[in-house]
């Protein structure tokens, strides 16, 4: 009897920690890879199209240092208080360029289906001086089958919004995460409007989940009655 009540007090642990562990590791934290731009060296003179890890990138998307040469970003102009060496851009000779990446978020379903997950969206975003070339960060919530259940987006930054000034300006945006949804698809994309270069910059991008839930009576109880069923265990092999 004793092993029993071990065996069944083991899977039950079991199974709530494996549910602690899914939301620990998907709520509260960034879940862009490379969000920073950082991973990676970034092009000294802008006119290199660095290989990006975690990104699947589209046209001469790239990252340039700051302070580069030619009128990009700088460590001491408009920007995030912490930015590190580097900035996404969306490089040269041609109009449009693209980075993407996909969040798996299946293993917290159970969660996101009581539809009481919300989402933050922030990033800086900016161009050069008064051209209007821009970047924008686009989240797509995909279903099981990656259908689109919505969509939600940060910029574009365009030239009147910088004072015509060459930089990144913090956006942000946050709501609910739809009911249904099993992954986050993340695009960058980046737009040429004037001159040969795609000034269309961006750092620092994060997509953070939250819950706003209260703990239900019923997972309350899981967790007690697996807590006094231990204590009881524990007195019984003892004795």
């Amino acid at each position: 009897m004793v092993s029993f009540s071990r065996g069944l007090l083991v899977v039950l642990a079991l199974v709530c920690i494996s549910d602690v562990a899914a939301e620990a590791s998907l709520l509260g934290s960034n879940l862009i890879k490379n969000g920073d731009a950082e991973s990676g060296p970034g092009s000294s003179s802008g006119g290199t199209v660095s290989n990006i890890p975690n990104w699947t990138t589209s046209g001469n998307f790239t990252v340039v240092q700051y302070d580069a040469p030619g009128g990009f970003p700088t460590s001491s102009g408009p920007g995030p208080a912490s930015r590190g060496n580097n900035f996404f851009a969306g490089g040269p000779n041609n109009g449009f360029s693209s980075a993407s990446q996909t969040i798996d978020i299946s293993s917290i379903a159970s969660q996101v289906d009581t539809g009481s997950i919300v989402f933050s969206l922030t990033g800086y975003l900016g161009g050069f001086s008064n051209q209007n070339d821009n970047a924008v960060l686009k989240i797509d919530f995909l279903d099981g089958s990656a259908s689109s259940l919505g969509v939600a987006q940060i910029g574009p930054v365009l030239a009147s919004d910088r004072s015509n000034t060459t930089g990144l300006f913090f956006r942000s945006t946050a709501g609910n995460l739809p009911v249904g949804t099993r992954a986050i698809g993340v695009t960058l994309e980046m737009t040429r409007t004037a001159g040969s270069y795609n000034d269309g910059y961006a750092d620092n991008l994060s997509f953070v989940l939250q819950s706003n839930a209260v703990p239900e009576p019923a997972s309350l109880a899981m967790w007690s009655i697996l807590g006094v069923g231990l204590v009881c265990l524990v007195r019984r092999v003892r004795s």
